[in-house]
């Protein structure tokens, strides 16, 4: 069965693509899940402007993710977690953590998902980056301080 697909789907098609799929699968996941639509005539000459409307879409959400990654570009950010005698982290530093502290520092809302950063299990300096799209992206330095500890 021909289907345009709507949305990029991995291991079938990308978006404004026709593909050739099995008829179970067009109609069980694509379908349903707005993937795609079948490719009718009609379809097909929507599709060019349905291309024109990604296209807009995709350049103003460069924009506004050009514009975050300017703000958030080399920010450092300090985080203070417990850790032990040779600078060992209880935990490690979450990309939920990191998320916050970017948001509080830069006014700027990035999801959890877009941070891609090692597990930080030690203290010290760390750089982190931030994938908004594909070329559009941040680098930042994460600082992680040992908390003190009261001795009573």
């Amino acid at each position: 069965m021909e289907v345009l697909m709507i949305d990029t789907v991995p291991r079938v098609g990308r978006k404004g693509e026709l593909k050739n799929v099995a008829e179970g699968f067009a109609r069980n996941y694509l379908f349903p899940r707005n993937k795609a639509i079948l490719a009718t005539e009609g379809a097909k000459k929507h599709l060019q402007l349905m291309k024109t409307s990604w296209e807009k879409q995709a350049a103003k959400e460069k924009a506004m993710y050009t514009d975050m990654a300017q703000k958030i570009e080399g920010l450092t950010v300090t985080i203070t977690k417990r850790a032990g005698d040779k600078g060992r982290l209880f935990g490690s530093v979450t990309s939920a953590e990191l998320a916050e502290e970017i948001s509080k520092l830069a006014k700027v809302d990035v999801d959890k998902k877009l941070i891609v950063a090692d597990h930080i299990k030690e203290t010290g300096e760390h750089s982190v980056t931030i994938r908004f799209t594909g070329d559009v992206r941040a680098h930042l330095k994460v600082v992680v301080v040992a908390e003190e500890v009261k001795v009573d």
